[in-house]
C-alpha cells in the first residue's frame, strides 16, 4: 500500500468517526429535548390544575382573622389541599426527569422549551401565596421554591407575575361581596385588598418603556402588561359599582346567578 492510499485511509476513518460523534451528539440533544418539552407540558399541566384549584375556594368560606380582617387567612380544605399536594408532587417528579439535561450551558440550550411552563408554575405559586398570606414572592423566593439547579430568568418570573394578576382578578370578582351578620352586603376584604395590589402593580409597570418590536420577549411582555391594565380596570369597576351603588340595594339582596355580576 502506498503512503497516500495509507493517508486516505487514516482520514476516511478520521471522518467517519468525527461524524459518528457528530450524530451521537445531535441523537443525545434531540432526546433531551424531547425530555425537556414533555416535562414541559405535565408542569404547565399540573399548574393549571393548582389554580383551577385555588380558584374553587371561596371567601365566604375562609377561616377569617376577625382582630385583624384585612389579613385574613383562607384555609384549604382537605380535598383541595389534598389535590394541589398530589400536582405539586408532579410538578417535582417532571422538573427531576429533567435535572440532568437543564445543567449548566443545557439551562440556556433549553430555556424556550421550559420558559412556558416555568411561568406557568410560578403563577401558581404567586397566587396560592398570596391567597394563603397576602404576599407576592420575590424573584429570589420563587428561585428557592423552585429549587437552585434551575434557571428562572428574570423575564419568566415577570412574566409569570402578570399571568397571575388575571387569576387575582377573577378571584376578587367571584368574592366582590360579603354579607355582614345584619345582612349589609359590602364589598369583601380580599377583593378591596386585590384591586389595591393591582392597583400598585400597575403603578410600577406604568414606568417601564419597552419597544415592543425589538425581542419576543418584549412582544409577550407588552401583550401580558395589557392583562395588567384589563384586570385592573374590571376589579376597580366592581368594587366601585358595590360601593357607590351598595346603598341603593335593598336590605337582604344578594346577587344570584341571573345578575351575571351587575349591580
Amino acid at each position: 500500500m502506498s503512503v497516500s492510499a495509507s493517508v486516505a485511509t487514516i482520514d476516511r476513518q478520521t471522518v467517519t468517526a468525527l461524524f459518528s460523534s457528530f450524530g451521537s451528539a445531535l441523537d443525545a440533544h434531540h432526546d433531551a429535548r424531547d425530555r425537556v418539552i414533555k416535562a414541559s407540558r405535565d408542569i404547565t399541566a399540573a399548574s393549571k390544575k393548582i389554580i383551577f384549584a385555588l380558584q374553587r375556594v371561596k371567601y365566604v368560606d375562609a377561616e377569617i382573622q376577625r382582630d385583624d380582617p384585612n389579613k385574613a387567612g383562607i384555609k384549604l380544605d382537605s380535598k383541595i389541599a389534598g389535590d394541589i399536594g398530589g400536582l405539586e408532587r408532579k410538578i417535582t417528579d417532571a422538573f427531576g426527569a429533567v435535572k440532568d439535561d437543564l445543567q449548566g450551558a443545557g439551562a440556556w440550550r433549553y430555556q424556550r422549551q421550559i420558559s412556558g411552563a416555568i411561568q406557568e408554575y410560578i403563577e401558581a405559586l404567586l397566587f396560592r401565596e398570596y391567597l394563603m398570606d397576602r404576599w407576592i414572592l420575590s424573584h429570589k423566593e420563587v428561585q428557592k421554591l423552585v429549587g437552585h439547579e434551575f434557571l428562572v430568568t428574570y423575564s419568566d418570573y415577570i412574566l409569570g407575575l402578570l399571568d397571575t394578576t388575571g387569576e387575582l382578578m377573577r378571584f376578587a370578582i367571584t368574592n366582590l361581596y360579603d354579607v355582614t351578620a345584619s345582612g349589609v352586603v359590602q364589598v369583601s376584604a380580599i377583593a378591596k385588598q386585590i384591586c389595591q395590589l393591582l392597583r400598585t402593580l400597575r403603578i410600577g409597570f406604568s414606568a417601564l418603556r419597552v419597544n415592543s418590536s425589538s425581542h419576543t420577549s418584549s412582544t409577550e411582555f407588552v401583550k401580558k402588561l395589557n392583562t395588567l391594565y384589563n384586570s385592573v380596570d374590571k376589579v376597580e369597576k366592581a368594587v366601585y359599582s358595590l360601593t357607590v351603588r351598595g346603598s341603593e340595594l335593598p336590605e337582604g339582596w344578594i346577587p344570584g346567578d341571573d345578575d351575571d355580576g351587575r349591580i
